[in-house]
């Protein structure tokens, strides 16, 4: 059932290193989502580009790129080289104890880490084995083979719609978004977990290509799709922020 789908799905940080999904478990997945997420009059405004195991090393320095903290903001401006030395030496700190040490709130070992690293914090989830980066298109929406359509080539597509204004408006992340849940419910139901994550900047000194695309514009990347076998050994955090009253946010309106 697709509520047992959706309770099951949960942003988790650490996903297994040991047991990796075969590429044609995605493949499948992103075949269907394709051919299943709705699109306003068939233009995909986004761009999706994968990540698969062999990108490791890349994701680690996204994920250096992830930091949550009070001093967050000093990294995404800092032009010190050492500070992002000493950046990933936290961060490897922070998964030592991860994975020898801390697997719940309640260790003690939690606040020895928490205090022993400044608190900082990282969202693992961009290191797991595949990642879809969500990110707007730039260039012509119009494809290749919707250019080979007879429609196209009648020049009805020009005709009726303003193409143009497409790019520069907010459509993008509508899409994004509803390709993404849809992405991950098939992930799910597949038997893998799916984890989304926003919180990321880019900088000169951790380059990953993985983020390249907010060196200009921070808003370019709508988010990040981890997808893999959950790691049920590792800690999992969670938001302290409660949910809102379904009345709060849904409003009937009667006459």
């Amino acid at each position: 059932m697709i509520e047992d789908i959706l309770k099951k799905r949960t942003n988790i940080s650490f996903f297994r290193e040991d047991k990796i999904p075969d590429k044609k478990i995605i493949e499948d997945i992103l075949q269907k989502a394709h051919l299943l997420t709705p699109h306003k009059n068939n233009f995909f405004q986004y761009d999706i580009e994968v990540y698969g195991p062999e990108y490791d090393e890349d994701k680690k320095y996204a994920t250096l790129a992830t930091v949550c903290s009070d001093v967050k903001n000093m990294y995404r401006k800092s032009e010190n080289p050492k500070d992002f030395i000493e950046l990933e030496k936290i961060y490897e700190k922070w998964l030592w104890f991860h994975k020898n040490k801390v697997k719940s709130y309640s260790d003690k070992e939690f606040e020895k880490m928490r205090k022993s690293i400044n608190q900082h914090h990282f969202n693992q989830q961009i290191r797991a084995p595949y990642l879809l980066v969500y990110s707007k298109k730039t260039d012509d929406i119009i494809t290749n083979s919707q250019k080979e359509s007879s429609y196209f080539k009648r020049g009805r597509l020009e005709k009726v719609f303003d193409v143009k204004s497409l790019i520069n408006n907010n459509m993008w992340l509508v899409q994004a978004g509803m390709h993404g849940i849809i992405t991950s419910m098939l992930a799910v139901e597949k038997g893998l977990d799916a984890s989304f994550c926003k919180c990321f900047f880019y900088n000169t000194h951790i380059h990953s290509n993985i983020l390249r695309k907010v060196k200009v514009k921070d808003n370019d990347i709508a988010f990040t799709l981890g997808i893999g076998y959950g790691d049920k050994e590792m800690m999992k955090y969670q938001s302290y922020v409660e949910k809102p009253l379904l009345e709060e946010i849904v409003k009937w309106v009667w006459k």
